[in-house]
């Protein structure tokens, strides 16, 4: 009995000690799935935190790259907008010191002319309207106004005593022309009025129009200085004489600039202390040659010794040829010895055929040198039907062989070559040059065509270019410039509607004339 109790005693106390162990094992279990969920907790705080520093870094980075790219792109902008202004500014400064100008030679309005402006409510704007815009491109652009200009259709004439109705004016600055030259052998044809209406015109219709080469009041300087972009540049103008039928009384020599050494050395002397650029335009020449002959090189020879950058000359009613030449203080001149007529009723292919005159000038801009940087010469034809109708200057780029059958020239002359083959030769052999230089000769320095220096041209015919001295001097150096024109313009009367001007182109004609003609008509 007693070893039972002693087993079972024994027993639960193994059991006992079984439970607990189990109990121990039990809590052991628990508490390592404790530790092993508080170290997966905390390995996922870890991660989570790691996750976020990784985020954190990543967004951190990100929005780093983001600015930094931002900030590249804003200096790029900013660099570029630089740039733009940078290049905007010198584009600006290049175009500042970069000059093109355009001039056209003789506006010369015959009477049908004339008649076709009436017949238009005297508007004129049809002679320019092929080229205008051509014209507007320009910097400058510069006509040779040939005839003196009236306000009064009662007192309109053309040839020989030109009166130009002031709606021709009108058309001209609708044209876009900036510079006005009036110095010409036709400028004193109605004396001191058709002086005085003309400078009125333009004075109070056109003040930012620059008129050259006439005065309506004594004392005032010959040249004009003006400004436009960065260059300031010297305007002259002069005629080397007047037509035959008019002579400027002494008191009223200063209303005409004509040439002569003695003018020329005391305006470029003033003119080159006060501009960059000096332009001198000069009317006077001879119309037997499309090169200079012997007179107009002595003029524009004693024009580079005095400092001319560019020399334009009109009268020859004929296209001649164009060079750069250098000037003997050794920089470059631009001569244009004829730009024949711009406008003109005269009927001869070599009179119909102008050209303007294109050139580009380029300031340096450190040193503030000018220089020539490009010139040509454009061929003009100017176009009329037999009616006229139709009347209009042409670049001719844009001329046609239909036009050219067209032209009013036919009905004068059956037998006329006027064709555009004819004008293309006609223009290409008026092309640039080359004239062989002396300047050690010092033939310029007196070239005034045999005056002295002190000869001041005081608005009579010089001796050498009266239209006077053509017809009376067999003299082989007699310029007759005048007179070996005039005939040119006479071939135009003979067409217009007025015949008392008819009567007196046979009037005022010589046997030079008559030479003349039959040149024109060949």
């Amino acid at each position: 009995m007693s070893e039972r109790p002693r087993h079972n005693r024994s027993r639960r106390r193994q059991m006992e000690e079984e439970r607990l162990r189990e109990e121990a094992e039990r809590r052991r279990r628990i508490a390592r799935a404790r530790r092993r969920r508080q170290q997966q907790i905390r390995r996922r705080k870890m991660m989570l935190a790691a996750a976020g520093l990784l985020l954190l870094l990543v967004v951190g980075v990100s929005a780093g790259v983001m600015l930094h790219r931002r900030s590249q792109e804003k200096k790029e902008q900013e660099a570029q907008e630089q740039q733009k202004q940078a290049d905007a500014a010198a584009k600006a400064e290049e175009e500042n010191n970069t000059l093109h100008m355009l001039a056209v030679g003789d506006n010369l309005i015959h009477d049908a002319f004339i008649q076709a402006g009436k017949d238009n409510d005297w508007n004129f704007d049809f002679l320019y309207e092929n080229i205008k815009d051509q014209i507007k491109d320009a910097d400058l652009a510069s006509v040779n106004q040939e005839t003196p200009l009236t306000d009064n259709h009662k007192n309109v004439a053309g040839y020989p005593d030109f009166s130009t109705p002031i709606e021709v004016g009108d058309a001209l600055v609708k044209a876009g022309f900036d510079i006005v030259t009036q110095a010409t052998e036709h400028a004193f044809d109605q004396e001191e009025t058709g002086i005085k209406s003309t400078v009125s015109f333009w004075e109070k219709q056109y003040p930012e129009i620059n008129l050259l080469g006439i005065h309506d009041k004594d004392g005032q300087q010959r040249y004009e200085i003006i400004e436009e972009k960065n260059f300031k540049i010297a305007l002259l103008n002069y005629s080397t004489m007047l037509s035959e039928n008019h002579t400027i009384p002494d008191d009223e020599a200063y209303m005409v600039n004509t040439y002569s050494a003695k003018n020329v050395e005391s305006d470029m002397e003033r003119a080159r202390e006060e501009a960059d650029v000096v332009i001198v335009y000069l009317h006077g020449g001879q119309d037997d040659s499309t090169e200079p002959d012997e007179k107009q090189k002595a003029r524009v020879q004693l024009l580079a010794e005095q400092g001319a950058d560019v020399v334009i000359c009109s009268h020859p009613h004929i296209l001649k040829g164009y060079e750069k030449v250098e000037r003997p203080d050794g920089k470059d001149m631009l001569v244009y010895y004829s730009l024949g007529n711009f406008v003109s009723d005269q009927a001869s292919l070599e009179n119909l055929l102008g050209g303007m005159a294109d050139f580009t000038l380029k300031k340096d801009v450190d040193t503030g040198e000018v220089t020539i940087e490009a010139y040509s010469l454009v061929p003009l034809v100017m176009h009329y039907n037999s009616d006229y109708t139709e009347c209009s200057v042409y670049n001719l780029d844009d001329y046609s062989e239909s036009l050219a059958q067209e032209h009013g020239i036919h009905q004068e002359d059956e037998e006329a070559e006027f064709t555009l083959s004819a004008l293309k030769d006609a223009a290409r052999e008026a092309g640039e040059i080359t004239t062989d230089w002396d300047w050690s000769s010092g033939d310029g320095e007196n070239s005034s065509d045999g005056n002295s220096d002190d000869s001041d041209s005081s608005g009579s015919n010089n001796d050498d270019e009266s239209d006077s001295d053509s017809r009376n001097s067999s003299d082989d150096e007699s310029d007759s410039d005048s007179g070996s024109n005039n005939d040119d313009e006479s071939n135009s009367s003979s067409r217009s509607r007025n015949d008392d001007e008819s009567d007196s182109n046979s009037q005022n004609s010589s046997d030079d004339e008559s030479d003349s003609d039959s040149r024109n008509n060949e």
